[in-house]
């Protein structure tokens, strides 16, 4: 099983084939200063848990946010203490306040509201959530119909700014990455990738997962094919960025619009979430593609912090605002399927 972002997306490009060769004397493994064990506490059972497949989770006061598409509807809502099912909302459908294809959810602290990128739809489709009616109502949509290419993610940063991460143009004309979106034009770009072989870059765009801080100035992303993690500052006029950190090098070959792996493949990091202070990650670090029982936590410097080992595997994770001592996590098994948990975090001795 392969967790990416919740959402594996697939494009086409003018490689056919692509194997990563990189100076590798830049790769160290993670060094954490401290490494401790984390017991998960069930908050709701698999069998209380009406989905087939999650996208998105996120927690905040009372509630636990579910992005998962249930009975005609794209959102449930359980109760943060006792599990218990509250309500649903969203419906799917693709007219006014509907959507079609879900794969990637924010919330936006200062504004109470939920982003959700409608693939399908191409637009960015905000909700607000309503405790007292327990009901979702629809605030707007932002379509970014200035690309001549493809939006994968997009964030609300204030009024009138959206930060996106798409291809502007054919990919021939050159690859781009992230966009500072205004007044219906691109206001500023980074292109960068964090890569010397130009071939790797199916790794940023394809495997990559994504998270902004919740007071929405900062922005990471992190591989699972390699380990390679880089943060960003993110401003009213310039995306600029504050590191990257080299954990392992991306072995991969690339064909037909997908990567595959390789004897030598590595896999790095298959989920992010974050706070305004630190980055929890799923670390991987292994070529097993399906241990996902080590949870690491990073500095926006991009520093090791702490290296957690959880007693279940892993498929995504949550930070509360509310809660800055417990994690968040949708857990998985094969004889039971999804259950949510959290993590009570110790402090570092």
């Amino acid at each position: 099983m392969n967790y990416i972002g919740f959402a594996t997306i697939c494009i086409s490009t003018l490689f056919l084939t692509a194997s990563c060769k990189q100076d590798e004397s830049i790769f160290h493994t993670p060094d954490f200063p401290q490494e401790k064990q984390l017991s998960a506490q069930t908050v709701i059972p698999a069998d209380s848990l009406l989905i087939q497949y999650p996208y998105g989770l996120h927690v905040n006061g009372d509630n636990i946010f579910i992005l998962a598409l249930a009975d005609n509807h794209w959102m449930q809502v359980y109760d943060r203490q006792s599990g218990q099912f509250v309500t649903r909302g969203i419906p799917y459908g693709q007219g006014p306040g509907e959507m079609l294809k879900g794969l990637y959810m924010s919330f936006n602290q200062a504004q109470q509201t939920f982003d959700i990128y409608d693939e399908s739809l191409r637009q960015l489709l905000t909700y607000r959530y309503d405790s007292h009616t327990k009901s979702f109502s629809f605030i707007r949509s932002q379509s970014f119909s200035t690309y001549k290419g493809v939006v994968r993610k997009a964030w609300q940063l204030n009024e009138d700014t959206y930060l996106t991460e798409g291809q502007i143009g054919l990919m021939n004309e050159g690859k781009t990455r992230f966009q500072l979106y205004r007044k219906d034009s691109i206001w500023a770009r980074y292109d960068n990738f964090p890569a010397t072989d130009e071939q790797t870059f199916p790794i940023f765009i394809l495997s990559a997962s994504t998270t902004l801080s919740p007071d929405r100035t900062k922005l990471a992303s992190a591989t699972l094919h390699g380990g390679i993690l880089e943060t960003f500052e993110v401003g009213e006029s310039a995306i600029k960025p504050l590191s990257t950190r080299y954990f392992y090098p991306p072995h991969i070959q690339f064909e037909g619009g997908a990567i595959r792996p390789t004897p030598e493949t590595v896999y790095g990091f298959s989920s992010l979430c974050a706070d305004n202070d630190y980055l929890y990650a799923v670390l991987i670090g292994g070529k097993d593609a399906n241990q996902f029982d080590r949870i690491a936590v990073f500095d926006w410097e991009g520093r090791e912090q702490m290296l957690y080992h959880a007693d279940c595997p892993v498929f995504a994770l949550a930070a509360c605002p509310s809660d800055a001592n417990r994690l968040y996590a949708i857990a998985f098994s094969r004889d039971t399927g999804f259950r949510i948990v959290s993590f009570d975090l110790p402090s570092a001795s």
